[in-house]
């Protein structure tokens, strides 16, 4: 295990277990996501980059929530199409790329929504491992930040719907894994989700 999985095994446990949300229920989820990416690598003559070309994204999480605030971890997969896009058009190859990643999150109640919503603001660290055919796994940091909003759907269920964004400084691609042409950029994530999630 290496030290970046170290220290975000080390902050997972830790928010799962902060005095903050000692009163708080937990939470099993699961979900989809909607990414769209920027960034990877460009090519500075032309301006065309190359990343990963709108995957979905599958995900589960576990929470403990307070009245206020709460504390979780994520996990995350998706297999990725990788295209070289430009304003005269764009390539892509299928299935090129996996990610695996995971997120511990803080989140803060914002607004009560009607009756039965919740409006909250999460954020946390981002480990993510990519693998590409041939090249190997590249693990990367980054940081993540989302807008959720919870409406309970009757019982022990509720729904979320999430708009959010990510950014690992280092692009996913080395040099080596590069056309000359190509140079690594950071990898900036936007995206819309789903989810319901089950009081325990």
């Amino acid at each position: 295990m290496t030290r970046s999985h170290t220290c975000a095994a080390l902050l997972a446990v830790v928010l799962l277990t902060s005095p903050a949300t000692a009163a708080g229920q937990w939470m099993l989820a699961a979900g989809i996501r909607a990414p769209r990416f920027s960034g990877g690598a460009v090519e500075p003559a032309t301006g065309r980059s190359l990343r990963p070309y709108r995957p979905t994204m599958f995900e589960i999480g576990l929470e403990r929530i307070g009245r206020r605030a709460g504390v979780g971890v994520w996990l995350h997969y998706a297999s990725s199409s990788l295209a070289l896009e430009g304003n005269d058009g764009l390539a892509a190859v299928k299935n090129a790329l996996t990610v695996y990643g995971a997120e511990p999150r803080a989140s803060f109640r914002l607004a009560h929504v009607g009756a039965d919503g919740v409006l909250r603001l999460s954020s946390g660290p981002l480990l993510e491992v990519w693998t590409l055919p041939d090249a190997g796994s590249r693990t990367r940091l980054g940081v993540a930040a989302a807008m959720e909003l919870e409406l309970t759907l009757g019982g022990r269920w509720a729904g979320i719907a999430r708009v959010g964004a990510a950014v690992t400084p280092s692009s996913p691609f080395t040099r080596a894994d590069l056309d000359p042409a190509l140079e690594p950029r950071a990898l900036w994530r936007r995206e819309v989700a789903a989810s319901v999630r089950y009081r325990l």
